[in-house]
């Protein structure tokens, strides 16, 4: 099931002197297909988080009852809006690092009596400075207050690969307690397909998913090429916004979509309303005309 949207390379072009060393440009192109997506991480993550002492609380309504979106008050359709919610309270932040059993721990506590989101921001500050000064993330893969704030999946990422960081350095130290792990937030979110196709619907559903898996990846693949191009001045910014228009616009929608359908694929058959997100999100897929009229 392949998309029209997807273009081939271009053939008979002349190889361009871009300065960047042959093996950096195919490490770049040539990066194999990785295994999960944003949502499959978020997924795997979250079962590690509930191994860790004090993230209960964060997690306790949801293991009780149906999870509710903090912006309108409906349930967690996926688990990346659930991760996100909870790493901008700031404390479940701090309670991560703590797990680290730092020499000086965090505050994980509110004043109810002051400005919360101010509060939260400081300890979101807190947490991003400890992890830089104590030499647990790198400068480079550490996000931003305003990363964390953003409503942009460009940004998640980054907050995601911070936040791995972290958990994988407490697993590596042994003090990741996985008998504390009585339920599995992961089961909330599981595809309901795990096993081979048995039916023509089915294999079409696991096309599809697997097809939106790899154009988002073919995205970001291409989105890591324009930041390299950026990043050492191979060409003027202007032929980078020429070249690649709105990328970053249209991997943050793709990404959502891609979030739209595998929250679907996580119901059972019946529950399947995939229609629903093309319908929904139909006027997102206007991000394709910059990028469209710049191609002609």
């Amino acid at each position: 099931m392949e998309l029209s949207r997807r273009a081939g390379p271009a053939v008979g072009l002349p190889a361009m002197e871009t300065g960047i060393p042959t093996q950096n440009v195919e490490s770049i192109l040539n990066r194999t297909t990785p295994s999960i997506s944003i949502y499959q991480t978020s997924v795997n993550l979250l079962d590690k988080l509930a191994c860790i002492d004090g993230f209960e609380t964060y997690l306790a309504s949801f293991l009780e009852d149906s999870p509710r979106d903090t912006k309108n008050g409906a349930p967690y359709l996926n688990p990346i809006q659930l991760l996100w919610d909870t790493f901008r309270q700031g404390t479940s932040l701090c309670v991560i690092y703590n797990a680290l059993q730092p020499l000086e721990p965090l505050s994980t506590t509110l004043d109810e009596t002051q400005n919360i989101l101010k509060q939260r921001k400081d300890r979101v500050y807190r947490f991003v400075k400890a992890c830089k000064e104590n030499h647990i993330v790198r400068d480079e893969d550490l996000f931003t207050i305003s990363e964390l704030f953003k409503d942009d999946t460009n940004s998640f990422v980054r907050v995601l690969k911070t936040i791995e960081i972290v958990v994988d350095t407490i697993q590596s130290r042994g003090l990741l307690d996985v008998t504390r792990l009585v339920e599995k937030p992961s089961a909330r979110f599981a595809e309901a397909q795990l096993g081979p196709p048995q039916d023509h619907r089915e294999r079409v559903v696991k096309e599809f998913i697997e097809t939106e898996r790899r154009y988002v990846h073919d995205l970001e693949l291409l989105q890591g090429y324009m930041d390299e191009l950026q990043k050492k001045n191979i060409i003027p910014n202007e032929s980078v916004r020429y070249i690649f228009a709105n990328l970053n616009s249209m991997v943050d929608f793709q990404r959502r979509f891609l979030i739209g359908v595998e929250a679907n694929v996580s119901q059972p058959p019946e529950d399947q309303h995939f229609g629903a997100v093309f319908v929904n999100m139909k006027e997102g897929f206007m991000v394709y005309e910059p990028y469209c009229a710049n191609y002609t």
